[in-house]
């Protein structure tokens, strides 16, 4: 990525993140990250939810995807540039892999000192 690109994807996630905040989503949602495309053209917010079980996360997709339109808007008026990327949001999964393999190997290791 560009410095640009990794500048644009910065104020992305902080404008995203302050609206966000500002939404009734019944969970507690974050933006992980933002991923930007080379041309500036597209964006891929990815947010973690929690509790992370499948009913919450369609829930608060839901909501996303009603208020997109708004929350697109924000991001547009915040953000000074000739073409301001379209922001896509899905579900980042990272944290919740780190926690499993992390239970995994805490759980593998105490099998191995129990024997």
């Amino acid at each position: 990525m560009s410095r640009r690109t990794d500048r644009v994807s910065s104020l992305l996630k902080q404008e995203a993140g302050r609206f966000l905040q500002g939404m009734e989503l019944g969970a507690m949602v974050t933006v992980s990250k933002v991923e930007t495309s080379e041309d500036l053209r597209h964006a891929k917010a990815s947010i973690t939810i929690l509790p992370s079980d499948e009913l919450t996360e369609k829930m608060v997709l839901a909501k996303i995807a009603e208020s997109l339109y708004e929350i697109q808007g924000s991001i547009n008026r915040k953000l000074a540039m000739k073409v301001v990327p379209r922001v896509a949001f899905v579900v980042d999964y990272s944290q919740a892999y780190v926690s499993r393999i992390s239970k995994l190997l805490k759980q593998s290791h105490e099998d191995k000192d129990a024997v």
